[in-house]
């Protein structure tokens, strides 16, 4: 390296000036405080050995705004800044990240694909509507830092996702989109008063002095719509070029610096047709086909998740309110929220009561009373009073975030039709530019003149911003429309099946029910005795039966075990005690007789292996809404089941056998499975379900709906989470899904028809290039319109 060369990048030092640092005890200059920065820090993490073994210099990081991407992943190595954007889940971290740079299906699937074979990276999911990116890896493999500079080196640029901070990115974008279009548009408005001048002239007579002078005004007016509004088309190209892998910004730069140089050369040469007013038209219509696109895009694929992430809050210390740093806060600390305002965090009301609205995660418009002992859920607003809450989660650990991120990874999860198209629009693009080259090469014999503009708008014409945008664009709109009603989605291909469904099938206990059990009788007089000890055996439990029997009377059990679909037994005293339906109890009491069964209700028996000690009876209560629902989807033509573990008589003391067209009863977990497993339509079934004893079910399915209320095992399983717990969010949810499909075959006919009819007419020689920029800008636009539909 040149003594007078940048120690860090290699660039050469500017003269006169001086920046340097002390490396291995020798004096090194740099040719900006960019690169002395990056070097301090290498030396600092000590990580001098890079230098030595490096094959080549660093990037500038003053080039292509690289130094506020890479800052971004430097900040994550703060402890405190880190759970903000990261989840942790054992050895794989989950973050969400913005993705700059990219134009259509094609780049999503670049980048998916190079970051995805690097060892250490679980999965890259990229969701190209709102260019977010879900990415899990593992640390002790890779570093984060190295996973930014591998896509860096493919052109593009990531940077943690925060909605408060994409906002404010957006913002700049959509800024510098406005200025680019802003001279676009005044530079075109003066080439084409200079054209119309020479057509004119042409017609009229213009003595030869005049038209070269209008040729030359033409050209200093279009240079700059070229050079810098056309940027973002050359840097496109180029990124392409480089990485080979060819988007539709390459034939679109092909057309603009084609129709420009020559226009150029024809005006030094003085012979010629110059078609500025053509270039400066084709950009500007370029340029606002895209602006309206990402307006509609980020106006119809807005979220639920409301950017009221607060930069502080107020913390309680030592019973003093202070303003505090929200991304300082930890957990147990006390914070108070005041009527209006949205909980930064989860947690749990130490101080106070009030009404919380909980429309954002569940979709519910009704406000929830909550009380001391209450558990509140950051990004919710409370309402009336003002509380105090013990941080319990914070950052990614929210509840919000964790709907938040699985309702990402379903985006990013494409169906077989996105997957497809994201992999053909690399070969469609270098098949428009083979169909450019034979239209130019069979029209110059035809007509030399025509030949190269003919070219110009096959190139733009075919590119496929409408395909690549006709799946993407209508699935999110729709999973924020569901996120709506209270169904998060959690799987990308949830909406397909939905749309495909024929057979549902619903457990009883908290499902159709509310799967709160009322005490209606026990037979035996020491009816406190008895409830003590069925609260013993029951403790950490989680099933809705357990909650029926509350105890202050702390009796200790040991020894639990829980038989799932059956009942507990456990060890108290010294004797053991099983509590549970009579199939659990009949064959281990050897003092089991016939005991009668409450037709209409859920009888349980708590029992020694010697006697029978009490029959209790309980009483579960129908979901307002189950009746109509079930009434609906049988009426929509859906085969309708029930698969419950529960008894037929305490099934049929809450429901009507001839509601459903299965009324399948007394399943044990792996009963629920093996039967629906055996059923022809098991590919265009959904199970709805709520409890452990549903786990085998949800996963075996091919979609699966746990309710929010479910246990974390069920969720974990399940493809979506009913938030709201109203089960007649599901039929609305099967009515949106079969209208997604819909406008998804609209907006791929559409698109597949507009290239079939536009291509054969620029080959003709039909189409001018800016009416093909104007046919390509509309018919993208027309796309994404139509997937707003969804939202209404």
């Amino acid at each position: 390296m040149n003594s007078k060369d940048c120690f860090h990048c290699g660039d050469p030092v500017p003269r006169n000036l001086c920046i340097t640092s002390t490396v291995d005890n020798e004096e090194v200059s740099f040719c900006c405080y960019g690169c002395q920065a990056i070097a301090d820090f290498i030396r600092g993490e000590d990580l001098s050995q890079y230098y030595r073994h490096r094959s080549r210099s660093a990037d500038n990081p003053s080039n292509a705004n690289t130094e506020e991407y890479a800052n971004a992943f430097t900040l994550l190595k703060d402890e405190d800044v880190y759970p903000l954007y990261v989840h942790i889940d054992n050895q794989e971290h989950h973050i969400q990240l913005s993705v700059d740079g990219m134009t259509c299906s094609a780049c999503a699937w670049l980048i998916e694909k190079h970051i995805s074979s690097l060892d250490g990276v679980v999965s890259m999911h990229i969701n190209l509507s709102n260019s977010l990116a879900t990415l899990i890896w593992d640390p002790s493999k890779i570093d984060i830092n190295d996973i930014n500079h591998s896509a860096n080196s493919i052109g593009y640029y990531l940077k943690p996702y925060r909605s408060d901070g994409e906002d404010t990115n957006r913002i700049e974008k959509r800024k510098s989109s406005i200025i680019k279009l802003g001279i676009a548009g005044v530079g075109m408005m003066q080439v084409m008063m200079s054209a119309i001048a020479l057509y004119a002239g042409d017609i009229q007579g213009m003595e030869d002095s005049y038209k070269q002078l209008l040729r030359w005004a033409s050209f200093c007016f279009s240079t700059p719509v070229v050079l810098f509004s056309a940027s973002p088309f050359f840097n496109a190209a180029l990124r392409d070029l480089k990485t080979r892998h060819f988007t539709m910004d390459l034939p679109v730069s092909i057309g603009i610096g084609l129709a420009y140089i020559s226009s150029v050369y024809a005006l030094f040469i003085d012979h010629g047709h110059v078609y500025f007013d053509s270039v400066t038209m084709f950009t500007f219509f370029l340029l606002l086909g895209r602006f309206l696109e990402e307006g509609a895009r980020h106006k119809s694929l807005k979220n639920n998740t409301k950017n009221d992430e607060l930069s502080s809050v107020i913390l309680c210390k030592n019973d003093q309110p202070l303003l505090y740093p929200k991304s300082k806060l930890t957990l147990n600390d006390i914070i108070q929220v005041a009527p209006g305002e949205s909980l930064p965090t989860d947690g749990v009301i130490v101080d106070g009561h009030t009404n919380i609205d909980e429309s954002s995660l569940t979709g519910e418009y009704l406000p929830v009373a909550k009380s001391i002992g209450d558990v509140v859920t950051a990004s919710t607003t409370n309402i009336d009073q003002t509380i105090k809450i013990k941080v319990t989660a914070i950052g990614t650990q929210t509840r919000a975030a964790a709907i938040e991120r699985l309702t990402q990874r379903a985006l990013s999860e494409k169906p077989k039709i996105a997957v497809i198209a994201d992999k053909i629009a690399h070969y469609f693009v270098i098949c428009v530019l083979l169909v450019a080259v034979l239209a130019y090469g069979t029209w110059y014999f035809i007509d030399q003149e025509q030949a190269y503009w003919i070219m110009v708008s096959v190139l733009v014409v075919t590119c496929p911003c409408a395909l690549s945008l006709a799946t993407p664009v209508a699935l999110t709109t729709a999973t924020n429309k569901l996120k709506e009603y209270g169904l998060v989605i959690t799987r990308g291909h949830v909406i397909e099946s939905l749309a495909k469904c024929q057979h549902i099938a619903f457990d009883k206990t908290g499902t159709l029910t509310y799967g709160k059990f009322d005490i209606v009788s026990i037979s035996n007089i020491d009816s406190e005795r008895i409830v003590d000890i069925c609260s013993a055996l029951e403790q950490g439990s989680i099933h809705p039966i357990a909650k029926a029997f509350q105890s202050t009377n702390h009796i200790k059990a040991n020894k639990l075990v829980n038989h799932t679909g059956l009942g507990v037994e456990g060890e108290i005293d010294g004797a053991q005690y099983r509590l549970g339906n009579q199939k659990f109890i009949q064959h281990w009491c050897q003092d089991w007789h016939d005991q009668s069964i409450e037709p209409n209700a859920l009888t349980l028996f708590l029992a020694t292996e010697s006697a029978i000690i009490s029959r209790i009876v309980l009483q579960d209560r129908l979901r307002s809404e189950t009746q109509s629902t079930v009434q609906n989807l049988r009426n929509a033509g859906f085969t309708v089941s029930l698969l419950t573990g529960d008894t037929k008589a305490s099934a049929l003391s809450v429901l009507c056998e001839e509601d459903f067209d299965a009324f399948i009863t007394d399943q044990t977990p792996e009963d629920k499975w093996q039967w629906l497993s055996k059923k022809a339509d098991l590919k265009r079934t959904i199970m709805v379900g709520d409890g452990l004893n549903d786990v085998p079910s949800l996963a075996g399915a091919s979609t699966s709906i746990a309710m929010g209320q479910s246990s974390d095992l069920a969720k974990t399983h399940a493809d979506a989470l009913l938030l709201s717990n109203d089960i007649s969010t599901i039929y609305q949810a099967i009515l949106l899904a079969k209208k997604c499909q819909r406008i998804i075959k609209q907006n791929l006919f559409w698109a597949a028809s507009y290239n079939g009819i536009m291509l054969p007419a620029a080959l003709l020689g039909l189409i001018p290039p800016w009416s093909a920029a104007i046919g390509m800008a509309a018919s993208s636009l027309l796309v994404v319109l139509n997937a707003t539909r969804l939202s209404k």
